[in-house]
Order: structure tokens, then sequence, then C-alpha cells
């Protein structure tokens, strides 16, 4: 009995040994297996940025089911979406700490692109594009929304953007904007750029997400004593990308009175930039085509090339300059007294434009071009534009358009029959437009 008894004290010492030797094998495995910037993180950074979780009446997040590249499976529920994006962003942070190396996977709380603003305030939905420290943010309940980018605190956004900075440097994929710094999950791995030096985010990363359109159309009319229509209609067509702007414009105004047509007028517009940086970029290629019939203009093209600058750029005033020179081609529709026709000339066109942010949905700009025509100053030109904006929709607008245009010495027709032509037109049109992309 004894012999049995001390061969199962052996055994009992032996179980119990390898029980604790288990044990501690486990714990060290799973002490090893811990992110290292978790382990590295200094205990200040730590406290400093506390996680969602640890702020007042905020829960953590449930456990997601993510895709590869970190972002989940599947768009969550705002109530529960909230606080994971709020948990992914302060784990973000926290890693910033011990830096971000190219295999860094960013953790994203939810398929849909959030900002938090400066007042502490979470809004769900879609970055359209931001440049000029203008953030475009379509919002799922409050629609387009026209952010001064000093006024976002942080961006969570697992849509694919390209985002461009000092030096035309570029990254394209999901990324994270935090007050610092901006990362960006690239198919080369993750690269983290400083905050300051971005530039401008362009949606998307295929040709169809660059290019944006907008259609104009109002219309007068009159019955009675005086049988008067008049239908203005302006069609805009843009395609930016990280380092190019088209802008394309068609404006074309027709009118009767008592049946008889007493405007007919079409204007083109065009305008290609190339950028050297935040403030600089080259034009090579800019000007109009027009035709109006009641100023005696057949056809008149202006194309030039030149050079642009930001003179002034703040989140609610931008005020840009264009010059160069270019050359003016102008064929009169009726024969002009001691007048060659078609004209050539060279001028010199100034370019300046203003762009003021009233509120997010309300928009005004003013613009003027004068081609100075230094080889016959008579055929000198100027254009004036004031647009009033009020977004009523996410795609609808409500515009307000003052078009002034004159001629120093408009082409008089030699037949003494015909009506003097004015010098100036003005245009006021009350129209709504239809914005897409």
């Amino acid at each position: 009995m004894k012999e049995i008894s001390a061969n199962r004290a052996r055994r009992a010492v032996w179980t119990a040994s390898l029980a604790l030797l288990v044990i501690v094998s486990w714990s060290r495995s799973a002490a090893a297996e811990e992110p290292q910037a978790e382990e590295t993180a200094p205990p200040a950074a730590a406290s400093s940025e506390a996680s969602a979780a640890d702020l007042p009446g905020e829960t953590a997040p449930m456990d997601l089911v993510v895709v590869p590249a970190g972002v989940p499976a599947e768009p969550m529920d705002a109530n529960i979406a909230i606080d994971s994006v709020k948990a992914s962003m302060a784990k973000i942070q926290r890693q910033a700490a011990s830096g971000f190396g190219e295999t860094y996977v960013i953790p994203f709380g939810d398929t849909l692109d959030w900002l938090q603003l400066v007042s502490g305030e979470w809004v769900k939905g879609n970055v359209d594009r931001m440049r000029g420290e203008k953030m475009e943010f379509d919002s799922d309940k409050l629609d387009m929304l026209n952010l001064d980018f000093a006024d976002v605190a942080l961006v969570h956004s697992p849509q694919v953007n390209t985002y461009v900075f000092d030096d035309r440097v570029s990254a394209t994929g999901p990324a994270v904007i935090t007050g610092e710094q901006v990362i960006v999950q690239t198919d080369e791995g993750t690269k983290t750029f400083a905050r300051a030096e971005l530039e401008s985010i362009i949606e998307g990363e295929k040709e169809r997400d660059w290019w944006s359109m907008k259609l104009r159309f109002g219309l007068t009319l009159n019955r009675g004593n005086t049988d008067q229509l008049t239908y203005d209609i302006k069609f805009n067509t843009r395609r930016e990308d990280r380092l190019t702007l088209l802008d394309l414009n068609y404006n074309a105004t027709f009118g009767r009175t008592n049946g008889v047509q007493n405007v007919n007028r079409q204007l083109g517009e065009f305008l290609f930039n190339v950028f050297l940086g935040g403030r600089w970029w080259v034009t090579p290629a800019f000007g109009q085509l027009f035709n109006d019939r009641f100023q005696n203009i057949k056809f008149r093209a202006t194309p030039a090339a030149g050079a642009g600058v930001h003179i002034f750029d703040m989140p609610k005033v931008k005020w840009d300059f264009i010059t160069g020179i270019g050359y003016q081609y102008l064929n009169a529709l009726a024969p002009v007294a001691g007048t060659k026709n078609p004209q050539n000339d060279a001028f010199i066109p100034l370019y300046t434009y203003w762009d003021f942010d009233i509120t997010g949905d309300i928009d005004f700009t003013v613009s003027w071009l004068t081609n100075l025509v230094v080889t016959t100053i008579g055929n000198t030109n100027h254009t004036g534009k004031a647009d009033l904006s009020v977004e009523l929709t996410s795609v609808i607008d409500l515009d307000l358009a003052f078009l002034y245009l004159r001629t120093e010495q408009p082409l008089q027709p030699a037949d003494p029959a015909l009506p003097p032509i004015e010098k100036n037109d003005y245009q006021l049109v009350v129209g709504i437009s239809l914005e897409l992309g």
C-alpha cells in the first residue's frame, strides 16, 4: 500500500509540473504574438489618446468581419458604425506614436466615409473632392456640404480616392486623415504624409470619376400686348485629375418679340490648366468662340496660352489671375466700311476670377476677361460675369446669372439703313440647374 501511495504521489507531482510548464509556455507565446506597437507605445501616448470605449457614454464596437484591405465586409447600422469608426480612429491615433510601416493595414470602422468636424460632430456620406482648402462632402442626410478643410478634424475614408500633395506627389487608395497626418493604403503599401502638404483630393481612380456636368435652363415668356419668348441654355463639363483641369462652357441665348428674332448669341469657352504646385499653374489653352448676329459678328475666336496664380486662397474667398498672349480671328456678318474682313490680330488676355463661399449652400462667383487687342485697339473686347448659385438639392440648383459683353469699337455695317450697334450688352438670367458628377 505504501508503494502504491508513493507511485500516486510521484504521478501527481509530474502531472502538476507538466501543467505548470504548459501554462508558462502558453503565456510566453501569447505575449510574443501581441502587436509590437502596443508593447513599445509610451505610457504618455497611451493615456493621452484614449480609445472610444474609454470616453463617457461610448461603448466599444462589435467584433467586425473585415475584408483583407481592413474594410468591413458590408455597411453597418449608423448607431453601431459611429462607435466602430470612433474606435478605429482612436486606434490609428495611438499607432501614430510608433509610426506606420508599409505593411500596416488601416482598421476601418465602416464602408462609408465619415468626417469629424472641429465642433465634435460626425457626418456620414462620401468625399467628393477637395481643392483650395474647400472640401465637398455628400452627406446622406444633409446633401452636398461645402466645408472649409480647416473645420474638418478627422477623415475616415475607406473609398478609393487620389490624394495630391506638394510637388505633385500623389497616392491613391483608402485613407484616414488626422490632425497631423494623411495615411493612405496604396497598392505599394501604406504611405504617410503631412496633412499640411495636402493640396487636393480627387474622387476615385477611374476616368469617369474625374468628370462632372452642369446644365442650366432659363425662360422668359410674355403674352398680350407684347409677345416675347427668350430662352437661355448653359452647359458646362469639367474634368479634374491630380495634375490637370479641363473646363468647357457653352452658353446660348435666343429670343423673339412679336415673331421677329431679336436675340441670337452663342458663347463657347475653354480652359485647360496644368498645375505646378499649390499656387501656380500653366494654361496651354484657353479662350472663347463667339457668335452674335446682332453685334454683326459671324465668328470670333480668341485662343490664347499663358499662366495663372492664386492671388488669394482662403477658406471662404478665392482670387485667381491668368494672363498670356493670344490670337484673335474676327469675321463680320455684314461688310464694314474701310475694314478688311476677316481681321487677324494679336491680343493680351487679362482674366481674373473671384469665388465667395457665402454659406455651405450658397456660392457667389465673379469673373472678368479683357482681351486687349494690341494690333487693332478698337477690337478690344470684355466679358464680365456674376453668378449666384443656391443649392436646392444634391443635384438641383437655383441660379441667378448676370452677363456683360462690351466691344470698344463695334463692327458697324456699311448699310446706313441698319441700326447702329451698341458697345454694351447686358443679360440677367434666372434659371434652374441640374448638376451631375
